[in-house]
């Protein structure tokens, strides 16, 4: 059996470059499945990583990333305890004949938990997930955000979770491409969005300008909140990182209403679990689990990648 050779390259102070090169055992090339010969990822620290990896949250979207939309989890909304695991056409059967309601109650009532406590039904969500796509696009936006000083990792955890099997994906909301950027905040940058043409589908460009926003934006509105909190802000801690894409995602405000709820706490990694289960303003439930995908997403594209090593 032939084994991938990993080798970490340092970048960015506390971080790892960590590539998954392709050759075995005695330094000989080898094919992957992949459109490059190499897989890329900016490494967690293991020490930061263990605390939030225990989390129930993180275990609870680790299975959600690992199951196929045949699939769906019941799971305690609060605590992110997860319950069952059942068919999609189990569930689909259950909203047919109305009995989603009566089948809540009965994993509440077998669990000890009260009528009020939300037990929710959460299909997989593997094929959104495409994490070999991922690799060579973690590789060209690195480039980018060291051009503007910018740590990759916030690359990396964005591209993992907003839209990994679907470029062209537009939300809701209007935000678009890999990024998922919003038109006003594409056009602040110098990209054009029209009825002809529009940049946020061009990576280079949206990647320069996710970057700037970082930058601009993200970085410094999490550095003036944690300070307001009596936290020290520390670029290379991942709770400063996960603090900055919930900026990145839900937009200052929505953040700073959450955290001034919070209030001062003893740790950064307090702080964020925390966030996990507050409400305010705009900051609700999908804002919550942003940070916790990206955890999750995370430990999963490293487990993948060990899992293409040990193949080969």
């Amino acid at each position: 059996m032939r084994k991938l050779k990993i080798s970490i390259i340092l970048c960015w102070a506390g971080l790892g470059w960590l590539q998954l090169a392709a050759c075995n055992q005695n330094n000989t090339p080898v094919n992957l499945s992949h459109p490059n010969d190499s897989f890329h990822i900016v490494a967690v620290p293991k020490a930061q990583l263990t605390f939030f990896e225990q989390q129930p949250q993180i275990t609870f979207w680790r299975s959600v990333i690992s199951l196929t939309k045949d699939s769906c989890i019941v799971v305690h909304k609060d605590s992110r305890r997860m319950l069952d695991v059942i068919s999609a056409a189990q569930l689909d059967s259950m909203v047919v004949k109305n009995q989603l309601d009566v089948a809540a109650q009965c994993y509440r009532d077998k669990n000890g938990y009260e009528t009020c406590e939300l037990v929710k039904f959460v299909r997989g969500k593997k094929e959104f997930f495409d994490f070999q796509k991922v690799g060579p696009m973690v590789d060209d936006a690195k480039i980018i955000f060291d051009q503007y000083g910018v740590n990759p990792i916030y690359a990396q955890f964005i591209l993992l979770i907003e839209s990994p099997n679907n470029p062209k994906a537009r939300s809701i909301s209007g935000a678009v491409g890999h990024y998922q950027l919003m038109p006003f905040v594409a056009k602040k940058y110098g990209l054009v969005v029209s009825s002809t043409r529009d940049d946020r589908h061009d990576f280079a460009k949206s990647s320069m300008a996710a970057a700037k926003l970082m930058k601009d934006y993200c970085i410094p509105n999490a550095e003036r909140m944690a300070i307001s909190i009596g936290l020290e802000p520390n670029h290379d801690e991942l709770w400063f990182q996960l603090l900055v894409m919930h900026v990145y995602n839900a937009g200052a405000g929505n953040v700073r209403k959450a955290v001034q709820v919070i209030g001062p706490g003893k740790s950064g990694g307090e702080l964020i679990l925390k966030l996990w289960k507050t409400q305010a303003g705009a900051f609700g439930n999908s804002s919550q689990n942003y940070t916790q995908l990206a955890l999750a997403s995370y430990v999963n594209y490293m487990y993948w990648l060990n899992q293409i090593s040990e193949k080969l």
